[in-house]
């Protein structure tokens, strides 16, 4: 049973040693991807399944390992989630990043160092997606959803698209519905203009609709294009959920 999920966006330049003097201007991104993760992890009992999903062929990865950054241009290495153990040796760039963020959840709360020894790693898309949600929803067992999603990448002069005045209304439909709570709101998304735009949320977001089968607690913690991409950050949680405290 889903009980609460988190949304975060997955750019390399998430990680501050790859962005050298300019990792400051991500600061208030990082802190808010610090808190939704914290919360969801926090408000969850003892034996929560924390599930990380990104964009991709239907795949399922070990990243308990350490993560290079190599490949970004930088020597950054991100520690194994349990010391000594390794991992797939390639990641793709979404859980890639994700692994940073847990990185930075356990260096700020220790005791969720079991839930992320034991977290799943999936990349999915479309009708898979959909069905990995329906498996999530009927697991017995609660489950805390990470889905890592970037929006559109058209936002400006700047962006790595070409320009697109479209991304901004797109953006602002994908935020309403994250901050409504109502995940079905999800499946109105254009999943071909969010192609068009270069987003990749649509891919993903039938796994939290079909995994809260209902209505929530929605928030939106931060929104922008600072690079040109939208990115969000953002929570769900089921109604009464907080009654869950780990122990």
């Amino acid at each position: 049973m889903l009980i609460a999920a988190a949304v975060v966006p997955g750019p390399p330049a998430f990680v501050a040693g790859l962005m050298g003097s300019a990792a400051h201007e991500l600061d208030g991104l990082r802190e808010a991807a610090d808190q939704v993760l914290s919360r969801a992890l926090d408000s969850s009992p003892a034996a929560v399944q924390v599930v990380v999903v990104g964009p991709g062929l239907p795949g399922e990865y070990n990243a308990a390992g350490p993560v290079s950054f190599a490949s970004f241009g930088r020597a950054v290495v991100v520690p194994a989630l349990v010391e000594g153990q390794q991992g797939d040796p390639e990641l793709p760039t979404p859980m890639m990043v994700a692994r940073y963020l847990a990185s930075r959840d356990l260096a700020a709360h220790p005791e969720h160092a079991q839930l992320w020894a034991a977290a799943r790693w999936i990349t999915t898309s479309g009708p898979d997606a959909t069905a990995l949600g329906e498996r999530l929803g009927r697991d017995r067992a609660p489950v805390v959803l990470i889905l890592v999603a970037d929006g559109a990448a058209c936002h400006g002069p700047k962006a790595p698209r070409a320009q697109d005045d479209r991304a901004q209304a797109y953006d602002d439909g994908v935020c309403a519905a994250l901050a409504s709570g109502q995940p079905g709101r999800l499946d109105q998304i254009d999943v071909d203009l969010g192609d068009e735009l270069g987003a990749t949320g649509q891919r993903i977001w039938p796994v939290l609709v079909a995994a809260a089968g209902g209505d929530g607690i929605g928030e939106v913690l931060w929104s922008g294009a600072p690079y040109g991409v939208g990115w969000a950050v953002a929570s769900w949680r089921r109604p009464g959920e907080s009654a869950f405290v780990r122990g």
